[in-house]
């Protein structure tokens, strides 16, 4: 990495935090990243705009540590910083916030717009001479790309909504990406929403089309009212892969979603063309329900981050967002209620009885497996005993959640695969 773009500040300037928390977002090629605090302090102020390009190495806040800070930091003169990394001076009193800026067809190769609002529009095929720019000097801003989406004015035309929307079976989900080539299905785990995709979802929709999936009961999608277990679940799933008309498709799926995948794949093979699972349910008997049962409970938010910190194998990943995602993604007492039942209709004894081993043996399609060595609610031997056939991935310091502790590595595979 050399260079990356600040997406979005998580606090204020004067605002607090603890060491943990997520100060800011930077995207790279590769990924959008969390930035946490190594210590706690107050952020004195910002330094760099969101959208703006910088370097490794570039000052971005100044910081004053606490009174419990291990070091203090040497604050650089405001002079010393490089001029694209400035605050805009304010606009005149005369400026309007409200007008909306055309740009002239002859001025089409110069158009003024910050990275964050190009890169969208490269993405979504949009043209920035067709959208009026709201910041200084007509500056089209990222929110004006997005408001231009949304709107689909007359002459433009975009099959995918912009954000996650509600479809067939009451499954919300998110789509990404160019609507060609063999879509890339992204399915959860237990407990999570489609959210659990974000360091890989934007970097892989660049060369496909991506669909992040939010299984019934998980997040905001509707409450799942049949009975059956995984089975059940799955065949409620490939119903809505085929209203959403995605014909066959490659998919990713991790823990539950794994054993969705399998199931599929094992069922449909004209609907699933590879496999790619993250430590998947239903390769050996062992689970460690103890570490699961907490997420259907009402928990408070210690209890959330002791439960979350099972997951990972490095403990900054969990961050204030990660914890109100938690809390709010089982929020009602309906929906910890149906969240119980699913457990103990797939794990009846306290144990896994249901076998995707079994199943993924007979599969013909490319199958490939990645597991993190410090995973304590599924342990890595599950690996041992699968045919020679099937790719493994044993990932050190790594825990239960691979597309997160180790993104790179599993976009650096996916983004191998033919489209």
């Amino acid at each position: 990495m050399e260079e990356g773009i600040v997406v979005t500040w998580n606090l204020s300037e004067g605002e607090g935090f603890e060491r943990g928390d997520t100060l800011l977002e930077v995207e790279t090629d590769k990924m959008v990243a969390e930035v946490p605090a190594l210590e706690s302090g107050t952020l004195m102020e910002i330094l760099v705009e969101e959208q703006a390009k910088v370097k490794v190495g570039d000052i971005l806040a100044l910081i004053d540590p606490s009174e419990k800070s291990s070091r203090k930091i040497e604050i650089p003169a405001k002079t010393e910083q490089a001029p694209s990394q400035k605050k805009p001076k304010s606009p005149p009193a005369s400026y309007d916030p409200t007008h909306s800026f055309v740009h002239d067809e002859k001025d089409q190769d110069h158009i003024r717009a910050v990275p964050g609002a190009r890169r969208i529009a490269k993405r979504d095929g949009i043209e920035l001479k067709a959208v009026m720019g709201t910041g200084p000097a007509g500056r089209i801003e990222r929110s004006d790309v997005d408001k231009f989406f949304k709107k689909e004015p007359e002459g433009a035309s975009f099959e995918q909504p912009f954000g996650p929307q509600m479809g067939p079976g009451g499954v919300r989900f998110l789509r990404r990406g160019n609507q060609s080539g063999t879509p890339l299905v992204l399915l959860h785990g237990f407990a999570a929403d489609l959210h659990s995709w974000r360091l890989i979802h934007g970097p892989l929709s660049r060369n496909r089309d991506v669909i992040a999936f939010e299984l019934p009961g998980h997040g905001e999608s509707k409450v799942w009212q049949e009975n059956g277990g995984l089975q059940a679940l799955a065949e409620h799933l490939e119903q809505v892969i085929i209203e959403l008309e995605l014909g066959t498709v490659d998919i990713v799926g991790h823990s539950l979603g794994g054993a969705i995948a399998v199931y599929l794949a094992s069922q449909q093979t004209n609907m699933v063309r590879r496999l790619t699972l993250l430590a998947p349910v239903g390769f050996g008997t062992e689970i460690n329900l103890s570490a699961v049962e907490p997420f259907t409970e009402e928990l408070s938010e210690s209890e959330i981050k002791l439960a979350l910190s099972r997951l990972f194998y490095d403990l900054r990943w969990i961050s204030k967002d990660l914890i109100e995602a938690t809390k709010k993604n089982f929020g009602s007492s309906n929906r910890r209620a149906q969240a119980k039942d699913l457990l103990k209709s797939i794990f009846p004894s306290g144990t896994q009885e249901w076998d995707g081993h079994s199943l993924l043996c007979k599969l013909n399609q490319p199958v490939r497996i990645l597991w993190g060595e410090e995973d304590l609610i599924l342990p890595v031997r599950h690996l041992n005993g699968l045919p020679g056939w099937v790719a493994q991935h044993r990932l050190s310091k790594v825990g239960h959640v691979p597309q997160i502790e180790a993104a790179p590595l599993l976009l650096r595979i996916l983004q191998a695969d033919p489209a």
